[in-house]
């Protein structure tokens, strides 16, 4: 049952309940109503005969002026008069006024009580001509209560169907963004962003959309961020293949050559018998496997940099700056940080975005010297330096890696800023990282 119906059925319910509370209050209303009027017709019809017979000495007949205050009744809406003898022989009757919109047979049973009988007071010279008897009849009094209660009712019923069409239509339209906001949420669960909902209605359906919306924008931010993250991590891959490729095509192919050749050689100076010269040549083959051994090695530990993490941050960091000592030997590295773990959600950031730095650092600006510190702020949080004296920032257009772009939404998913420019004082690049010191649980290892 949709909400709508909900609130529908429970305004008719306390509706019908007013009703049937209204219609206990119109019934004893309209006892008490009945039963009064009945006593105010015995009580004035005792005053008319009375009032009738008290001239006696001036009526000659008193059997025909007895009669005559009978049929003055006539007509009367809530009182039969009859005239009775001794022997209880009725000898003249009132005739009642036929109601005009008489009340149906059940309404009648409903609200009728026992008609009430009096004798009315007759003066002694009376006695021996009869007595006249007041008798309540209440079916005029109760087709006045139904005609009331009909028009009631009606009204009622009117109120109530105007009630009822003014809540259907005001419900429907002030939910009407919610019913909105039920599509869209199924639309986005089944992966489709619905566009912007329109932020109306009363205020917490106009936050309930105003926060969807937002949910929406930021659940798009991330998906596009997802998308972008895809594409730079493929990126960085086949980045990272062609440095393998062009490592292996400079590094040990020429070794791989060169062992060749001199397994080519030991072969012919076997033929020829000149020992001295295959020993020198098996010598230039263990050096030539030594290197290749050794830039092997440094291959590994660049697609498995997370292994010195094993050994603490600090130890990670002094062995890239000595795996790129070996490759370049002219850059003088300066690493300050402490031998202090920032805990497992902190320390592989940390070590990415030194290593994507200084990789750019040496790649890219032909620097001389290149700088990292690890510090604490004021605020506890944790910032990350690296610094080199290259030739800058290439312009934007220049600007093709993702390595950058990764290092930054790196940053960002932990909660901190990333900053990279010119240094302000003297020539070469400064990457600025400020981390939390709290990261929060949901935020996982890379």
């Amino acid at each position: 049952m949709s909400l709508r119906v909900r609130l529908i059925s429970s305004i008719a319910l306390i509706l019908l309940a007013s009703l049937l509370l209204g219609g206990l209050l119109t019934y004893e209303q309209a006892l008490n109503k009945v039963r009064t009027e009945m006593d105010a017709a015995i009580a004035v019809g005792q005053s008319v005969v009375h009032n009738a017979v008290d001239s006696v000495e001036e009526e000659t007949n008193p059997d025909l002026r007895l009669r005559r205050v009978v049929y003055d009744f006539d007509g009367d809406r809530h009182l039969r008069a009859s005239l009775v003898d001794d022997n209880h022989v009725v000898l003249a009757v009132s005739t009642l006024l036929e109601p005009s919109d008489p009340a149906p047979d059940w309404f009648y049973r409903f609200l009728a009580e026992h008609s009430e009988t009096v004798d009315a007071p007759l003066p002694d010279a009376f006695k021996g001509h009869g007595l006249i008897k007041l008798q309540t009849d209440s079916h005029n009094e109760i087709a006045e209560v139904w005609s009331d209660v009909k028009l009631t009712l009606l009204i009622l019923l009117m109120f109530c169907a105007l009630v009822l069409a003014l809540v259907f239509w005001i419900l429907g339209y002030a939910l009407r963004p919610l019913e909105e906001v039920s599509v869209a949420f199924a639309r986005l669960g089944g992966g489709d962003y619905p566009p912007q909902l329109a932020e109306r209605g009363p205020r917490e359906l106009f936050r309930l959309c105003q926060g969807f919306n937002q949910m929406v924008d930021r659940l798009m931010g991330i998906e596009a961020r997802n998308r972008r993250l895809q594409e730079q991590l493929l990126a960085v891959q086949e980045e990272e293949r062609a440095d393998l490729a062009r490592d292996l095509h400079d590094e040990i192919g020429p070794f791989l050559f060169a062992v060749d050749v001199d397994a080519t050689m030991i072969t012919q100076f076997g033929k020829a018998g000149a020992h001295e010269n295959i020993i020198a040549r098996s010598k230039e083959i263990r050096e030539a496997v030594a290197h290749m051994q050794k830039h092997v090695k440094a291959i590994l530990r660049r697609l498995r940099p997370g292994v010195s993490l094993d050994f603490g941050l600090a130890h990670a960091v002094r062995d890239l700056a000595a795996f790129w000592r070996r490759l370049q030997p002219g850059i003088a590295f300066n690493v300050d940080l402490s031998e202090e773990s920032f805990g497992n959600s902190l320390d592989a950031p940390i070590y990415r975005v030194i290593q994507e730095s200084v990789s750019n650092a040496v790649r890219h600006g032909q620097s001389t010297r290149i700088e990292v510190t690890v510090t604490r702020d004021a605020g506890n949080a944790i910032v990350v330096t690296v610094s080199d004296d290259g030739g800058g920032l290439p312009s934007k257009r220049q600007r093709t890696g993702f390595g950058l772009a990764g290092m930054q939404e790196r940053v960002l998913a932990l909660g901190g800023t990333l900053i990279i420019q010119d240094r302000p004082d003297r020539r070469g690049v400064m990457v600025l990282a400020r981390l939390p010191a709290l990261v929060p649980a949901e935020v996982l290892e890379p």
